[in-house]
């Protein structure tokens, strides 16, 4: 298992990278927020269905949450882009039965020490329209380590409307009410049925453009659109 190893240097000099980044290739990211979260660490998870997940994740923690956290990666991507150990990565191997228990104990023991952990349930890149929602069971194996942390949804959904570049939907949902007593199994169906229901609300709010209640967290360069209306408008002043 490769281990996170944050620099906060590292850390600060990638946020402006990535920020360029996603001003590049989004024309808005938007955020809403429901309810408040109390001190101390959590357990987020996050659904997964592209490549620029872990960056705009590391934006919003970055720009909004400022957590202290870590995030789990698969051993392949971290190993194929290893500064992302630098701003909080650790890997795991779900090949590897015994790769998988040390990261799990690798996160209960970074959440013990007061740590946020950031978790794709799902495992894999999956396409955002895809349904049922289904996960392993790390998530759930982690609540049982540390019951009394609170678990929270986090749903990323990313669309083009009217513009040329892609907008970017976050929704972060209030704690997830885990039975006493609920089985591994049962926890994970739980979590299943509750980010599927927090996506697809995200995914009717962006559908329908009810986004009054949401954010600007982050606000494009202007695309071809944005530079044709400019040039119109000038030549209408002549």
């Amino acid at each position: 298992m490769i281990k996170a190893e944050r620099s906060v240097l590292f850390e600060h000099m990638f946020s402006v990278y990535n920020k360029h980044l996603l001003r590049k290739h989004f024309h808005c990211i938007y955020l809403a927020r429901r309810g408040e979260k109390r001190a101390g660490p959590a357990i987020y998870l996050v659904n997964h269905s592209s490549w620029w997940d872990p960056l705009v994740l590391f934006y919003l923690n970055h720009a909004v949450l400022k957590e202290n956290a870590v995030a789990m990666m698969s051993e392949d991507g971290l190993t194929r882009f290893p500064f992302f150990r630098k701003i909080g990565a650790f890997s795991v191997n779900r090949q590897a039965r015994k790769s998988i228990m040390t990261s799990l104990q690798y996160a209960s023991e970074q959440l013990k020490e007061g740590k946020s952990v950031f978790l794709f349930p799902q495992g894999e890149e999956v396409h955002i329209e895809k349904r049922p929602l289904t996960f392993f069971s790390g998530a759930a194996y982690l609540v049982e380590k540390q019951p009394s942390l609170p678990v929270i949804p986090i749903s990323f959904y990313h669309s083009f409307f009217h513009h040329q570049l892609a907008e970017w939907f976050i929704s972060i949902g209030k704690p997830i009410s885990i039975p006493q007593r609920a089985t591994r199994k049962e926890i994970t169906a739980l979590f299943e049925k509750k980010m599927t229901f927090e996506l697809d609300h995200l995914r009717t709010l962006a559908m329908t453009e009810q986004i009054d209640d949401f954010q600007l967290i982050l606000h494009g360069k202007s695309g071809i659109s944005e530079k044709l209306e400019s040039c119109k408008q000038l030549f209408k002043r002549r």
